[in-house]
């Protein structure tokens, strides 16, 4: 049976802040639906003052119950984060389960976590946010038998408590250093390899997914709801001339998304900080698409990939009219518009990527027998590092760009 939730949008008046009460409200709306659940109602709260008791007023606390009783809802879920005490007489008062937004997009992280490292990293982020709050009556605890707000990996059981959850934390930080020991050796095997690495980075649900399936012609799963992609995903793809690149596919962004979910899926995000550049996908269609893009460069910043060249991939161009689009390129004159789903300005965008990538310069070492002694022409003489004789051959080693490299190879494979 799905759950019926009510929500509460809470606007703090004394915070400046580019996304309006009615932006919140629609992007708690996103993350409801994403979890499966039906909105039985909903309210904006503007708050002058923080209660340390309830968050909010008692007086609109009781209102909020009366909506609630009203509406038949059976969990409350708050758009900012309520400290536990907040939390639980909240709870109390209005005697259903309330939730706050951490704890809605842990749910939601819960249920698309697949593989083992997104699994270890949900339920790490899980027990830190559930640790403080092992008090009062336990209503906490026990609302870890079912629904929205307690799926997800580990322990499940009311016996849980502090010491046995903090052995867990310590063992999963252990099992993550071990993933990001595996990572980083996958990331110099990589660079000693020489392939650039592409990141797909982007505000949750802008189409990243759809376009690595569409440029590799894979089958990752991808979908309408928030967070699909929680593990990360690399696919081999050859650019024209056969250049080979990595493409990498990260974990959506999110307007203000709560510190520790970053420190927990950093494993993950670093990919997108070791590319040689970034593709930014923004859902182009979506009303706050500007807001959006703002929030995606602030975790960009957040994680050291602030000075790696960018690309701005305007995607879901098929759900806008011509004139609108005209008008858009005005404002992004650098940008590739496109549709992922319609496969509209692929071609564009993988001219784009090996543009960029054209400077890319790599090592080129090798033993030229003597009928291919000539090649050395096609290289600049200021590329050239080592030259020498060696069995009647040469000895070649230079530091060229992708193009040439290639090009190289094919007339030697001529």
């Amino acid at each position: 049976m799905r759950e019926r939730v009510f929500i509460v949008t809470v606007v703090e008046e004394r915070k400046r802040d580019i996304w309006t009460p009615r932006d919140r409200a629609e992007e708690m709306r996103e993350l409801v639906s994403s979890t499966g659940c039906d909105i039985g109602g909903e309210t904006i709260v503007k708050l002058r003052e923080v209660n340390p008791r309830y968050y909010l007023g008692k007086g609109k606390v009781e209102e909020i119950k009366e909506k609630v009783q009203e509406t038949d809802s059976q969990v409350v879920i708050f758009s900012q984060d309520l400290s536990p005490a907040q939390q639980l007489n909240i709870e109390e008062e209005i005697g259903i389960k309330t939730l706050d937004r951490t704890q809605l997009i842990l749910d939601i992280f819960a249920h698309h976590a697949r593989g083992a490292e997104g699994k270890l990293q949900v339920e790490l982020a899980q027990l830190r946010y559930l640790l403080p709050r092992l008090k009062g009556k336990g209503i906490l605890l026990s609302r870890l038998g079912g629904g929205i707000g307690t799926r997800g990996p580990g322990e499940k059981k009311l016996e849980i408590d502090r010491r046995r959850i903090r052995k867990r934390i310590e063992k999963l930080l252990e099992e993550l250093k071990e993933v990001k020991r595996r990572r980083f050796a996958l990331r110099k095997r990589r660079q000693s390899n020489e392939i650039p690495a592409v990141a797909l980075v982007g505000y949750t649900n802008a189409g990243k997914t759809t376009l690595l399936n569409r440029l590799t012609k894979s089958n990752q799963l991808s979908s309408d709801s928030m967070f699909t992609t929680l593990d990360p995903v690399s696919r081999i793809y050859y650019l024209p001339g056969r250049q080979k690149i990595l493409l990498l596919d990260t974990v959506g962004f999110l307007n203000e998304l709560p510190h520790h979910l970053i420190e927990a899926f950093k494993a993950t995000l670093e990919e997108a900080s070791s590319a040689n550049l970034i593709l930014h996908v923004l859902d182009i269609s979506h009303p706050v698409y500007k807001k959006r893009e703002f929030a995606v460069y602030k975790v960009l910043e957040e994680i050291g990939a602030k000075d790696i060249p960018v690309v701005t991939v305007l995607n879901k161009i098929d759900l806008l009219p011509k004139e609108r689009i005209d008008i858009l390129k005005v404002s992004y004159p650098q940008g590739v518009f496109l549709s992922a789903i319609k496969g509209y300005g692929i071609e564009e965008l993988v001219n784009r990527i090996k543009e960029f990538l054209s400077s890319y310069e790599s090592w080129l070492q090798l033993y030229l027998p003597r009928d291919k002694i000539h090649l050395v022409k096609l290289l600049p003489r200021d590329k050239i590092i080592e030259l020498c004789s060696k069995n009647g051959g040469l000895y070649l080693r230079a530091r060229v760009n992708l193009a040439t490299r290639e090009k190289f190879y094919q007339k030697l494979r001529g």
